[in-house]
């Protein structure tokens, strides 16, 4: 074989273990590819059937609704098996935040009888003073007969309230439902809701708005989220002082609003506390009490003047805040807008600032526990 056949089959040679080469190199990198393809696949797979089970869920919450029969069987806040015999066409509510619920949840057409304290949405007090519901009286002194006149087929009230509870028994043995409430925290708010929602046919709205309300809580959380938690101080009266402390909405609202409630170790719900113990906390956001009840003479600049108090950072920064004491006492859907609204008092770095508001609105410790009883926080 001569010199030039040899080299040419030497180069063929060469080429053909390149090309082999080549070959296995883009093999490897195409089986490589293959496997990451596999494991993308293997993700999408796990979150498609993550949200087809979510979708199942939601479908079958929202069957719920449309199969919902009666008569239903539902679990009240005092643990009582209540039977909803019908769907209720007329409505009595015994508290201003069970009325508040009722017509968020587009049921105001249905509401017969409220309390003389029930005032929101405005509707209400219109509706009242044109005749078109009727008072049943007090929220701690309802009118059983009053109530009876309006033949209701559902009665809401509070469990926490005995007069609500001797109401209930009575009414009960005329062949009235009543459900008992019986909210300690906002989470007990949201189960009200949808409660109410079950008991009147409204479940789908009911699970709407909560999940609504939810949303704007979770925002909320959100927003305050790393920030450092401020002392809030919150005076419901001046004379003696009054403050909020563990187990109430107030309590939970300041911590979920980013604050720290500086009677949060408090002994009671509702400690009477000493100027001196307001100074040594040294609050730096003070809210104060804003009602449609009576006057109420305590005015922001009163409390920068009480002795001590100008050592207090919030007295010093200026950071004293009014707020409707309806919305953060009331256990309905109004409960997120004090949230909001302390938010904005505490940090307003997070949302909006908001500028001290002075007032001469006041009103008496006896129209302070109105509101706790109001509430359901006493009786």
């Amino acid at each position: 074989m001569s010199r030039h056949w040899i080299t040419l089959l030497a180069v063929a040679v060469i080429v053909e273990a390149f090309v082999i080469g080549y070959l296995a190199s883009a093999n490897s990198q195409l089986v490589g590819e293959l496997n990451e393809l596999r494991a993308e696949y293997r993700e999408l797979l796990s979150k498609y059937e993550e949200l087809r089970g979510e979708y199942q869920g939601l479908l079958s919450k929202y069957e719920l609704v449309t199969t919902m029969q009666y008569p239903l069987k539902l679990v009240d806040d005092a643990n009582r098996v209540v039977v909803i015999k019908s769907e209720p066409l007329r409505i009595v509510s015994m508290s201003p935040s069970s009325t508040e619920i009722l017509f968020a949840l587009g049921l105001g057409d249905r509401v017969v009888g409220v309390t003389q304290y029930c005032n929101y949405p405005p509707q209400v007090s219109e509706l009242k003073e044109k005749g078109k519901l009727t008072v049943i009286g007090g929220f701690w002194t309802p009118d059983v007969e009053k109530i009876a006149a309006l033949r209701p087929d559902l009665v809401i009230g509070y469990s926490s309230v005995p007069s609500h509870v001797d109401v209930a028994k009575r009414l009960e043995s005329m062949n009235v439902t009543v459900l008992l409430l019986f909210p300690r925290y906002l989470n007990d708010v949201f189960d009200n809701i949808v409660l109410i929602g079950k008991a009147c046919g409204k479940l789908k709205e009911a699970q709407e708005l909560v999940d609504q309300l939810r949303a704007r809580v979770e925002s909320v959380v959100e927003k305050v989220r790393g920030l450092p938690k401020v002392r809030v101080y919150l005076e419901l009266w001046f004379n003696p002082l009054m403050s909020a402390g563990p187990g109430t909405f107030i309590d939970e609202l300041i911590g979920l609003a980013g604050g720290e409630n500086v009677f949060h170790d408090a002994k009671s719900p509702w400690p009477v506390v000493d100027s001196e113990q307001v100074v040594l906390r040294d609050p730096e956001v003070i809210v104060l009490p804003d009602s449609y009840m009576s006057d109420y003479n305590v005015s922001v600049e009163q409390v920068r003047s009480r002795p001590g108090w100008q050592a207090i950072s919030a007295v010093k920064n200026n950071r004293i805040y009014l707020i409707d004491d309806d919305i953060i006492l009331r256990p309905g859907p109004r409960l997120v807008d004090a949230l909001e609204l302390l938010t904005e008092y505490i940090h307003p770095e997070a949302l909006r600032a908001i500028s001290a508001v002075s007032d001469d609105r006041a009103y008496s410790i006896g129209d302070v526990i109105s509101k706790l009883v109001l509430a359901g926080y006493t009786s």
